[in-house]
């Protein structure tokens, strides 16, 4: 039985305490450390985010309760760390816990910088222990499904690509750090970041990127949309933006057309397969979410040993480096060469 620790309790943070909940066989929240003392009290009720969760008191029996993330990495009963902190922090804690001998899963963006991501590669392996990092798009039901598809070959070769993200201006966050370049890299880094690390997975780190931006906080980008140059020749882009006012919808989507068919999915989550001279056909997809794939891929990772064949550190902090790229390019205004 794995013992987990959960390093803050927003969003993702009461979405993996949920997940690790529904799997009484493997794992078990041995403790939390949460800033917030009504949230260690077991008041939920203010926890936020772009998708609808149950915020219904929350039952900490057995659970260690700690004010301070170090507490918790102290603690020998605690097997592994994850860390759902805001970006600004991940660095600093999450080589820490792998100093500790704690294995690691981190939320996405890795981190704020390809610098510090990559630091936190070289701990994990210095320390020998897996570190997985949350980018969950990579386990989403219908993004793992047209990935299938497309590397299958059977509809023929891409010709073009595009991928959207939008969501309402994420004034839920804790302190404000979200909207706070500093701290989050604004809907660039945090958002736009699932699409970009997404399209690597499936077509490969492009040779450069363009991009253009806009935005409401300064220092970064609430709005940005790149097109990512890869040597094939296709057309890929993608388009984040969580500028919106209160109770705009969050939609993620994308269409992908290939030479013998169009692969779509819609706002409301329906896959669909548009084949050249036919018929539309509707695909079935799993109906968990990435979130609860991702967390059973770590533990099955965790149980067996072995590091993920999903997403590597390595992988994760390219990905930073990418939005990095579509951050710089955006700001000189010209195409940017990736390193």
């Amino acid at each position: 039985m794995l013992r987990i620790g959960i390093v803050g309790l927003g969003f993702m943070g009461k979405m993996h305490f949920d997940i690790y909940r529904s799997l009484p066989d493997k794992v078990r929240v041995a403790a939390i450390s949460e800033v917030g003392a009504d949230k260690r009290a077991g008041d939920w009720s203010k926890i936020g985010g772009n998708m609808a969760m149950d915020n219904a008191a929350a039952d900490l029996d057995g659970i260690a309760m700690y004010e301070h993330p170090d507490e918790l990495i102290a603690d020998p009963n605690v097997d592994v760390a994850d860390i759902t902190l805001p970006t600004y922090l991940h660095r600093e804690v999450v080589i820490k816990a792998l100093e500790a001998g704690k294995h690691v899963i981190c939320e996405k963006p890795m981190a704020l910088t390809a610098a510090d991501a990559d630091a936190m590669a070289v701990a994990a392996a210095r320390a020998g222990r897996i570190l997985l990092v949350g980018q969950c798009i990579r386990f989403w039901p219908a993004y793992v499904k047209a990935r299938e598809l497309v590397l299958s070959g059977e509809y023929g070769r891409v010709i073009t690509a595009r991928f959207q993200r939008y969501s309402t201006m994420p004034v839920w966050n804790w302190n404000g750090w979200l909207l706070d370049a500093d701290r989050s890299g604004l809907a660039a880094m945090d958002l736009h970041i699932h699409d970009s690390d997404f399209i690597a997975h499936l077509f490969g780190m492009p040779e450069a990127v363009t991009s253009w931006g806009g935005t409401v906080n300064p220092g970064g980008y609430d709005h940005i949309v790149t097109r990512y140059h890869h040597n094939d020749g296709f057309l890929v882009t993608a388009e984040g933006a969580w500028e919106y006012g209160a109770g705009y919808p969050f939609s993620m989507t994308f269409a992908i057309h290939m030479e013998k068919a169009s692969l779509a999915l819609a706002a409301d989550g329906a896959l669909t397969l548009y084949p050249v001279g036919g018929q539309p056909q509707p695909l079935p997809v799993d109906g968990e979410t990435g979130y609860y794939h991702e967390l059973r891929h770590f533990v099955d990772c965790l149980s067996e040993g072995r590091h993920s064949d999903v997403i590597s550190p390595e992988a994760a902090a390219a990905s930073v480096r990418l939005v990095e790229a579509e951050i710089h390019s955006a700001r000189e205004g010209r195409l940017v060469m990736m390193e």
